[in-house]
């Protein structure tokens, strides 16, 4: 589950439609959703490879570059090669100009000029190479656009770069592991995780300077587990949905998750109480001290640290992609 992804839907969902910035929050969702679709397509498909060797496949990373990032679709670690997937959710006849390096598509005969999927490969297949050169592991990195989607038809192909329909992810996954030589351990394939995974860590404030948005503008409470509407009242040791009458023990865990995303990984009992919107600090307190360690020792401004576990926030994402 990209983090990202994450944090848009939460956002698009506690911000009121006639906010100023909702509008590029939903769009920004909407092409994120798009692409999540797309690459648990090809995620399908990858599995579906015979590989000698079982690769590491990492999800929507940033590539440390020059002091910024690079994201990558997927990338697929093996110990004979090392690949970056750009993966397009794409429609339409797909046109790669090779003499302007332009790429548009038509679509219901509609001419629209877009980013090119081809150098965005490229700058993320060199980003991906000069990362693991700096952590000793020199290497070549190759590169492939799969389209997700069957409606997407090639016209004009990329120059330097291959380009197939998702079902044929693992043909040529298995055609790289044949033609290369095994020359990383598991133990580099891991290194390489642990380290991006180290290294792209943003700071949790950013989505509110993004979208110009403050405390006042997010919708408080704890989200239905059944109908993911925000606002379930608690009450004999359960939450409890006045829309659909679901009702949960543990709803908050979710929402809690929800406020890292958006906060970060450290909560008070005062935020709790606001955040999910329980009557009083000791009930806030109880719900966090059964599930999270101290942050600190000061026991007059005691602080938690919220574990993050996107998974639990996958059948309000997976609510969202099956709405479109």
């Amino acid at each position: 589950m990209p983090e990202r992804l994450a944090a848009l839907s939460v956002l698009e969902s506690r911000v009121e439609a006639g906010h100023r910035s909702y509008s590029r929050i939903k769009s920004d969702l909407d092409m994120r959703l798009a692409g999540f679709a797309g690459e648990k397509k090809a995620d399908f498909y990858l599995e579906e490879a015979r590989m000698k060797e079982k690769p590491v496949v990492l999800k929507d990373v940033m590539i440390p570059s020059g002091g910024k990032h690079v994201q990558v679709d997927t990338l697929v670690l093996h110990p004979a090669f090392i690949l970056v997937l750009e993966i397009k959710n794409m429609t339409g006849e797909l046109h790669f100009d090779e003499e302007t390096g332009q790429f548009y598509r038509v679509k219901n005969g509609v001419r629209e000029g877009m980013r090119n999927p081809e150098d965005q490969l490229n700058r993320a297949v060199i980003a991906t190479e000069r990362f693991l050169a700096s952590i000793d592991l020199p290497v070549k990195v190759h590169g492939a656009i799969v389209l997700a989607s069957y409606n997407g038809l090639i016209v004009q192909g990329p120059v330097s770069r291959p380009i197939f329909p998702v079902d044929r992810l693992p043909g040529h996954v298995e055609k790289l592991e044949k033609e290369n030589r095994a020359i990383l351990r598991r133990s580099d394939l891991h290194y390489v995780d642990d380290t991006i995974k180290l290294l792209s860590r943003e700071k949790q404030d950013q989505y509110f300077k993004w979208y110009n948005l403050t405390d006042i503008d997010i919708e408080l409470g704890v989200r239905c587990p059944g109908c993911f509407k925000i606002g379930m009242e608690r009450g004999h040791g359960k939450w409890s949905c006045t829309d659909c009458k679901t009702t949960s023990t543990d709803a908050h865990h979710a929402t809690l998750e929800e406020y890292r995303l958006m906060y970060g990984e450290e909560i008070t009992s005062k935020k709790m109480r606001d955040f999910i919107q329980v009557p009083n600090l000791y009930l806030a307190n109880r719900l966090l001290r059964e599930r999270f360690p101290t942050a600190n020792k000061n026991k007059r401004n005691k602080r938690y640290q919220i574990k993050p576990d996107l998974s639990l926030l996958e059948p309000f994402i997976n609510h969202l992609l099956y709405r479109k």
